[in-house]
């Protein structure tokens, strides 16, 4: 299928991302370099270009990147999205001083730009990763940001029909999945272990597993991911989406990176990584069992050669570290 990739084509090319993914095209989005990002884009005639003097600055101008980068995965056909808005290590491994600056801007993710945002794009939010804010007893200030964010989703009246955006905050995977097994009455896990016990194949069990867990901790059912978006500006390859890689073990999952801070990226870029993700042929079906037919004598020979040089090539490995030469 030849997919067309200019931007006044959006509608068609939503209409076939639908076709494609009836249950809802789902996408776990790893936002990377935020602060880069605004020093990048309004710092840069400072004299320290790196100092941050206003948080709240930053959170203003952040914001309407990500509403924008949300809006371009919806209006390209996107039904749901995860962004890893947070990690856990973010409230510790980069000092106290930066936890108490980062965690008023997480508010506006329910102030009224956002809920403006949530309205016109018909979108549903979910926070999710409250129950480890909860469990901070000697922080108060993390168990008041998870009451504020738990008040405006028990008070937002939420539409099946909507689209869907979780904001996974501090998530600890291992700590959802535990809630959810204290939480299980004897009857519901013999209920469980029967269908489990009752599962025809393997996919069925992790399906089966997939969709418990999920509505359990996320208070809604969600296909599994089809997509994974990360930055690997800093030549690493990090998975940040913890809680939903967790529950779907990555399962027919596309990984794709961008060298560059995410928010930079263009709808064009993203309309292109949606074609690849849909309508791209694969090398392999899951019913061939090997590549019969696929190689010519040329091919197989300058696929060898080439995989040999970049085996004599250490540089080569995808996931190495990379430095910006200072100028």
């Amino acid at each position: 299928m030849t997919i067309a990739l200019t931007l006044h084509d959006t509608d068609v090319f939503a209409a076939q991302i639908h076709a494609r993914y009836p249950e809802g095209l789902t996408g776990l989005f790893a936002i990377g370099a935020t602060r880069r990002t605004y020093i990048l884009e309004r710092q840069r005639d400072q004299a320290d270009i790196g100092r941050i003097e206003d948080f709240s600055a930053m959170g203003e101008y952040l914001l309407t990147r990500y509403h924008r980068f949300c809006a371009d995965f919806f209006t390209l056909g996107g039904q749901n999205m995860v962004i890893g808005a947070l990690s856990y290590r973010s409230f510790f491994e980069r000092g106290a001083a930066y936890a108490a600056k980062a965690m008023p801007e997480v508010l506006r993710l329910i102030d009224s730009v956002s809920i403006d945002f949530y309205h016109s794009y018909q979108v549903d939010p979910y926070f999710i990763g409250l129950e480890v804010l909860q469990s901070a007893a000697a922080n108060p200030p993390m168990r008041e940001l998870a009451a504020r964010l738990h008040e405006f989703q028990a008070a937002w009246t939420y539409d099946p029909a909507h689209r869907k955006l979780f904001w996974e905050i501090a998530t600890i995977p291992l700590l959802s999945l535990w809630g959810v097994d204290r939480g299980m009455s004897d009857s519901a896990r013999d209920a469980l272990d029967a269908q489990i016990a009752g599962s025809p194949d393997f996919p069925t069990i992790q399906r089966t597993l997939y969709d418990h867990f999920t509505r359990a901790i996320l208070g809604t059912a969600m296909p599994m991911p089809h997509l994974y978006l990360g930055t690997n500006m800093a030549g690493d390859l990090k998975f940040r989406s913890p809680l939903m890689l967790a529950l779907s073990g990555g399962e027919y999952l596309r990984a794709y990176y961008t060298p560059y801070p995410t928010l930079f990226m263009q709808r064009e870029t993203l309309q292109h990584i949606l074609a690849d993700l849909a309508f791209s042929e694969r090398l392999a079906s899951p019913e061939e069992v090997d590549y019969s037919g696929r190689y010519t004598p040329a091919l197989v020979e300058a696929e060898y050669q080439r995989i040999l040089a970049l085996a004599d090539d250490p540089t080569s490995v995808l996931g190495l570290t990379r430095q910006v030469n200072a100028q």
